[in-house]
């Protein structure tokens, strides 16, 4: 069996170097496969927010009109507080901790807006910086020939069949939410009556 020796005798190991290069390429590939896996956690947080800020937009929409014409306790209905307020709607600054109080109010309005206060709260969406902020603006769009009293009037020329097109108020409303320090908005036009 001198000839099985010389076999076993000629058959040589790997080096050191050659371990050293395999294990750097096995270990290049694995970063990039962990760089991967954290772009792609970031990318599915960033989508899940997004979600849920359509979701709470929409929200908002369905909760105002479904209740405009419920009264306050001044007997003012719950999108005319909204028009008449300083801000013309409802705001929520930026990165609150934790919405309103869980009292409960003996009307729907006040209701509605700690609704909105606690779902908007950092409790439910992220918050990246200052420029995060929750924001609901009610409009009222009239003919100045028919009611001069809106905050945006159209002021062109009336036919006579867009008298009545334009004989009541129109109000309407803007959701708006930033997201990611005010690089990602989301908006929401709807009409209330």
């Amino acid at each position: 069996m001198p000839g099985r020796h010389n076999k076993i005798k000629n058959v040589l190991g790997i080096s050191l170097i050659e371990a050293l290069v395999s294990v750097v390429i096995v270990s290049i590939g694995f970063i990039s496969i962990f760089q991967m896996v954290n772009y792609s956690v970031r990318s599915i947080d960033i989508s899940g927010e997004r979600t849920k800020s359509n979701y709470l937009v929409a929200m908002v929409a369905e909760d105002l009109i479904a209740d405009k014409n419920k009264e306050d306790n001044n007997g003012k209905k719950f999108y005319e507080r909204l028009l008449n307020t300083t801000t013309q709607g409802w705001r929520m600054g930026s990165c609150l901790s934790s919405g309103s109080t869980t009292t409960s109010f003996t009307n729907a309005p006040q209701n509605k807006i700690q609704k909105w206060d606690n779902r908007f709260s950092k409790k439910r969406i992220k918050c990246k910086g200052a420029n995060d902020f929750k924001a609901l603006k009610i409009f009222d769009i009239c003919h100045s020939a028919v009611r001069p009293t809106c905050n945006y009037q159209v002021t062109q020329p009336l036919r006579n069949y867009e008298r009545q097109l334009y004989y009541d108020k129109r109000h309407f409303g803007r959701m708006e939410v930033n997201l990611n320090n005010g690089k990602k908005r989301k908006y929401i036009y709807f009409q209330i009556n």
